[in-house]
């Protein structure tokens, strides 16, 4: 906003800052403008405080967007219809796990407890940890990727030129994996649906729901403050 108006922000007038605002709700979807609002309030009433109505009057509207969902069916027809099996893994871990992309790009070996049958994940936002339950299932399939490359820090690393897996000090990219989730949708003419990998999380939350799930115990399980 200064460079906007080429003046310090301590200087700048009500009116400019409600031009300001008006200006990027144009441009800006409310998922870009609701970072700006913020720090914009804690600017004016907190490091500079000003007494101004408009403050008081910025409201953006909640956005009325329900996240895309896949039935059940639907999510295992579109893992099984993955062909990379490295891709399969990931999204099978997305879908039955509840995992954000950063959450099992990195996946550590040591992040599986098989004897409680619990996956750690430590990449949550505000780098919260959190324990969620790990199906059989996505354990055989952990531990049979692990197999073919036995990297000790990364269940899912980067594929690098001149590098084998096993010896890659990165994980895999979030790239590599909405490249492999475009691909697949392709596959299965889903291309127009707007589904992203994480629509696989969004799936989890739904179906644990429809199981029956307690409200506080998905929270948890998803690393959320509240839903």
């Amino acid at each position: 906003m200064a460079e906007h108006f080429a003046c310090s922000p301590e200087k700048l007038s009500e009116a400019q800052v409600r031009q300001y605002v008006l200006l990027r709700r144009q441009q800006l979807q409310l998922g870009s403008m609701r970072p700006i609002v913020g720090a914009l309030k804690f600017f004016f009433r907190v490091t500079v405080p000003r007494d101004w109505p408009t403050l008081q009057a910025v409201r953006l509207p909640k956005s009325n967007t329900l996240p895309k969902v896949l039935v059940p069916e639907r999510c295992w027809q579109l893992i099984d219809a993955t062909v990379a099996s490295h891709l399969q893994v990931i999204f099978r871990a997305m879908y039955s796990c509840g995992l954000r992309g950063v959450d099992v790009r990195h996946l550590r070996p040591q992040d599986v407890d098989a004897d409680r049958m619990m996956l750690r994940v430590c990449t949550t936002k505000g780098h919260r940890q959190r324990e969620v339950p790990l199906p059989q299932a996505t354990l055989d399939a952990f531990r049979a990727h692990w197999a073919t490359h036995r990297n000790p820090n990364w269940l899912f690393p980067a594929t690098q030129r001149n590098t084998p897996a096993s010896k890659a000090d990165q994980p895999i990219s979030a790239r590599t994996i909405q490249r492999g989730f475009t691909k697949v949708t392709e596959s299965l003419g889903w291309q127009d649906s707007g589904l992203t990998p994480h629509t696989l999380r969004h799936s989890y939350a739904t179906a644990m729901l429809d199981a029956g799930v307690n409200l506080k115990v998905l929270q948890g399980y998803l690393g959320h403050k509240n839903l």
